[in-house]
């Protein structure tokens, strides 16, 4: 058994440090989790960023909401958008910007972030049939490997030697990490959202969402349902372009509960492969 290279502590002291989100992400997430929301007030805050309010633009105009060109005002794009989840991009946007991932060989910034856009459009659109909210599922899905950010620019050393063990063992990044830090990306990520304030759920989702049947609640493990078959999907169409991926296994009784005739997977694969292209662009990742 290996020695944790990087301990929750460590984690927790590196969360701790991190520059402070842009004010309006900070309000609109704070807004969120008190059930107090106000669309007003959070378009507003939006407003005023000129770099957020450029964002949420592009994605709302993006070819995969199918309004390319007509959405001119910020109340617009979060009206169609949904609010949580323009805060989950913005956030996790945000969060990305100006962190160094080039020490740590191996790591493909653009891969990453094609992957997660991939996971959290999937989750959206097969959240109705597991009966839960698309919004919350596209957010999970966003930011079910932030913690890989976290590892790569901050332990770059750390987070290079786990991408080799999975490349040269042909074995998940999470089973390589395990091997090497004795911790995974999921925890890692799970600090950091829970440091956030995401509701509990979302928090458990994204650090079960290899093992969902770890996840003490419910609602959580529902969640973590959805991201797990949701990264499956993401990584069976291998939108981040890895030469050695490695599509991790897959309940079978979990994608039955889809429901999902031929059709309608093809469909979906269709519409993820299209989206993740439509909202990168967007997002100019």
């Amino acid at each position: 058994m290996s020695t944790a290279a990087i301990s929750l502590d460590k984690v927790q002291s590196c969360v701790d440090a991190l520059p402070a989100l842009p004010q309006a992400v900070r309000e609109v997430m704070q807004a969120l989790q008190r059930d107090d929301v106000s669309v007003e007030r959070s378009v507003h805050l939006i407003e005023q960023d000129q770099s957020l309010a450029a964002r949420t633009l592009r994605v709302a105009n993006s070819a995969f909401y199918g309004m390319s060109g007509r959405v001119g005002r910020i109340g617009d794009a979060v009206t169609l958008l949904g609010l949580r989840a323009v805060s989950g991009v913005l956030l996790a946007v945000s969060f990305t910007h100006g962190l160094d991932t080039l020490r740590c060989s191996g790591f493909s910034f653009r891969g990453y972030w094609r992957h997660s856009m991939a996971t959290a459009l999937a989750a959206r659109l097969l959240a109705p049939r597991l009966r839960l909210d698309p919004d919350e599922g596209f957010v999970a899905g966003l930011l079910h490997d932030i913690g890989k950010l976290v590892l790569v620019a901050h332990f770059p050393a750390e987070g290079a030697q786990a991408l080799a063990l999975a490349r040269s063992a042909d074995v998940s990044d999470v089973e390589a990490e395990r091997a090497t830090l004795g911790l995974s990306h999921a925890e890692i990520g799970a600090v950091l959202v829970r440091h956030w304030r995401f509701p509990a759920e979302v928090v458990q989702a994204v650090e079960h969402h290899h093992q969902p049947t770890a996840a003490a609640d419910p609602a959580a493990r529902s969640l973590a349902e959805l991201i797990e078959v949701a990264n499956v999907v993401a990584h069976a169409l291998d939108l981040a372009e890895e030469p050695l991926e490695v599509v991790p296994p897959l309940d079978p009784a979990l994608w039955l509960r889809l429901d999902l005739s031929d059709t309608a997977a093809l469909t979906l694969l269709a519409g993820v492969e299209q989206g993740v292209d439509d909202m990168c662009r967007a997002l100019t990742l």
